[in-house]
């Protein structure tokens, strides 16, 4: 079954909704491109809503027929990754420190292409807090204090809050798309 334009903002509403409501800094979406009758081409049909609302796009990975897309706002992840914490963990993973964020992001594809999975340091791309994904690489993923959208080492009570906030922006933004709201209009500009 091929699915329509329709779909693709309801799976980026319901995945996304926190980054595209100007809460979040990044989301990660996996698509199925043969889901879609054009999909390459119905993705670049969203640049001119996601440019002119400062998200921009980057494709993380993509090979049998699956595609992984980072949908990000520049200033937040610049911001993010200029923590000194989350530049340390960047460092040791031998990002180039003084590269733009694009370059970054080519980093990080060439470490998921070479890992073959994701590696830890993404969680900082996609603006989880430095501490968490320190104490996710240092516990190898065990013993966490909670586990929502990331696993939750430090400040469990912050983190259920933006959970919580995060769980809203996806409750509202796709009860707004079933209300006829057009997808352009929910997208905020930060």
């Amino acid at each position: 079954m091929r699915l329509a334009k329709d779909d693709f903002e309801y799976v980026l509403g319901y995945h996304a909704a926190p980054m595209l409501l100007g809460f979040k800094t990044a989301n990660l979406i996996t698509f199925r491109k043969s889901r879609f009758a054009d999909f390459d081409g119905m993705l670049e049909s969203y640049t001119p809503c996601f440019n002119c609302k400062g998200i921009s796009v980057f494709r993380v990975s993509e090979k049998n027929g699956l595609v992984v897309i980072m949908f990000y706002r520049v200033d937040a992840m610049e911001r993010d990754l200029k923590r000194k914490e989350a530049r340390e963990i960047l460092r040791r993973c031998g990002y180039p420190m003084n590269g733009s964020i694009f370059e970054m992001l080519e980093h990080l594809r060439e470490r998921v292409e070479s890992e073959k999975t994701f590696p830890h340091e993404i969680g900082l791309f996609l603006g989880y807090p430095p501490g968490d994904v320190e104490g996710f690489i240092r516990h190898k993923g065990k013993d966490y204090c909670c586990c929502g959208y990331w696993k939750v080492y430090e400040n469990e009570s912050d983190a259920r809050r933006l959970f919580g906030i995060y769980d809203s922006c996806s409750r509202h933004f796709c009860r707004e798309l079933d209300c006829g709201k057009e997808f352009a209009e929910l997208v905020r500009a930060v």
